[in-house]
C-alpha cells in the first residue's frame, strides 16, 4: 500500500485550547491504537495511512488499520469492532460528513478517545481534530484559475467532485462559491467522479465530446481526478484544455513540471498521518494536546515548481513569506503615497484658505476706504453749504 506522495512533513498551524486526560502513561509496546480509513484506494488517503503506519511503528506502537473501501457503513461496522477490541483510541478519517458522524458518539460511549484526521464530521464532540480545512483548498484552486489560468470571464469550464458529502467535496465546492468561481466562469457541467482517475477520465472524454472546442478547463477537487481529466485531454489532441486539481500528488505535480497540468494544490498527507498518532499518543498518556490542528495547503504553479522539487514544502513556504513582505511592502508604499498626496491636498487647501482670507482682508480694506471717501465727500458737501 506504500504509494509515493511528494511531501514532508509541515509546521502545523494549531488553532484551540490545549487539552488533557488524567491518566497514568502506559508504556508504548502495551498501546493499540485503532485507525479507521474511509478509503485506501483513493492514493492520497492511502499516504496518509502510510504515514501513520510509519510514524506507529516509530513510536513503538500497534497501528490497526481498516479500510472502509468507500462505504460509510462498513466504517461505522470497522469502528464498532475496533472499539470492542479494546483499542486506546480511535483515528477515523471521515467517508461521510454525516454519515459517520455516529462513530464520534460510539467511542465516546466506549470511553475511547476518537481523533477525526484529514476531513471535517458532523458530530463535533470528537476529542481532537487533525487536518486541513478544505474550503481553504477550494478558495486556493478557484483563485488560481481565476487569476493566473490566463482563462477568461465567461469562458466555460467544468468541475469534477469528490463523493457527494464528503469533507472534501462539501468544502472545496464552498471555497468555489466563497472566490466567486461559480459566477466568474460559465460552468458547463459539474459531476463527481468519487476521487477515482478512471472514472474522471471517462467523464472528461464525455464533456470534451460534447463541448467541443468550448470547453476551456477542468477543475478537479482531487490530482487523482485531475490526471484522469489530463489523459482524457490528451488522448483527444486537446492540450489547450486547463487542468488543475488538489494533493500535490507526484505525478501531478510533475505534469505541472512538464507544463501539461496548471496547478496542483498541496495538501500534506505525511503531516496528516504522523501528527493523527501523535496526538493519539498524547491523549492516551494523559499530556497535553491540541484538540484542533490544521494543516495549511500550498498552490503549485509553473512559477514556484522548480522551488518545490528542489527543496520542497520548505521552499514553498519561504516563498510565500517573500511574496508575504513584498505585498506587505506595497501596502506600506501605497500608505505612504497616500498619506503624502493627502498631506499635500491639505498643504493646497491651507493656501486656498490663507488667499481667501487675504483677498476677504483687502475687499474689506477697500470697503473701509471707500467708506472714509464717502464720509469725507459728505462732510466737504455740509461745509460748503
Amino acid at each position: 500500500m506504500k504509494k509515493q506522495i511528494i511531501g514532508t512533513l509541515l509546521a502545523v498551524s494549531m488553532v484551540a485550547s490545549l487539552g488533557a486526560v488524567n491518566v497514568a502513561a502506559k508504556d508504548n509496546a502495551d498501546i493499540k491504537i485503532g485507525f479507521s480509513s474511509k478509503d485506501n484506494s483513493d492514493m492520497f488517503v492511502a499516504a496518509i495511512v502510510d504515514a501513520a503506519e510509519a510514524r506507529a511503528e516509530e513510536l513503538g506502537v500497534e497501528l490497526i488499520v481498516n479500510d472502509a473501501g468507500g462505504d460509510v457503513n462498513k466504517q461505522i461496522s470497522d469502528c464498532e469492532t475496533l472499539l470492542a477490541s479494546g483499542v486506546d483510541a480511535l483515528i477515523v478519517i471521515p467517508q461521510n460528513v454525516e454519515g459517520s458522524a455516529p462513530v464520534v458518539g460510539m467511542a465516546n460511549d466506549a470511553g475511547v478517545p476518537i481523533v477525526v484526521d484529514n476531513g471535517d464530521i458532523a458530530d463535533t464532540n470528537y476529542t481532537a481534530f487533525v487536518g486541513c480545512t478544505d474550503q481553504e483548498s477550494g478558495e486556493l484552486l478557484g483563485t488560481w484559475f481565476i487569476e493566473k489560468s490566463g482563462l477568461k470571464e465567461g469562458d466555460k469550464v467544468a468541475i469534477i467532485e469528490g463523493p457527494m458529502g464528503q469533507s472534501g467535496q462539501v468544502g472545496r465546492m464552498a471555497g468555489f462559491e466563497e472566490v466567486g468561481l461559480l459566477d466568474y466562469f460559465d460552468v458547463v457541467a459539474t459531476q463527481t467522479a468519487n476521487w477515482k482517475r478512471d472514472e474522471a477520465m471517462a467523464l472528461a472524454e464525455d464533456w470534451i465530446t460534447t463541448y467541443g472546442d468550448d470547453l476551456k478547463a477542468i477543475i478537479c477537487e482531487n490530482d487523482d481526478m485531475g490526471m484522469g481529466a489530463l489523459s482524457a485531454a490528451q488522448a483527444a489532441g486537446r492540450d489547450d484544455i486547463i487542468i488543475g486539481g488538489v494533493d500535490g500528488l507526484e505525478d501531478a505535480v510533475q505534469a505541472v513540471k512538464d507544463g501539461t497540468y496548471g496547478v496542483s494544490i498541496l495538501q500534506d498527507s505525511q503531516g496528516q498521518g504522523a501528527t493523527g498518532v501523535d496526538v493519539a499518543l498524547q491523549i492516551i498518556n494523559g499530556e497535553d494536546y491540541e484538540k484542533d490542528t490544521r494543516i495549511p495547503f500550498h498552490t503549485i504553479d509553473a512559477d514556484n515548481v522548480d522551488a518545490y522539487l528542489e527543496g520542497g514544502i520548505e521552499a514553498l513556504k519561504e516563498a510565500e513569506g517573500t511574496d508575504d513582505a513584498a505585498a506587505e511592502e506595497d501596502a506600506a508604499a501605497e500608505e505612504d503615497a497616500a498619506a503624502t498626496e493627502e498631506a499635500a491636498a491639505d498643504d493646497a487647501a491651507a493656501e486656498d484658505e490663507a488667499a481667501a482670507e487675504e483677498e476677504a482682508a483687502a475687499e474689506d480694506d477697500a470697503a473701509a476706504e471707500d467708506e472714509a471717501a464717502a464720509e469725507d465727500d459728505a462732510a466737504e458737501e455740509t461745509a460748503e453749504e
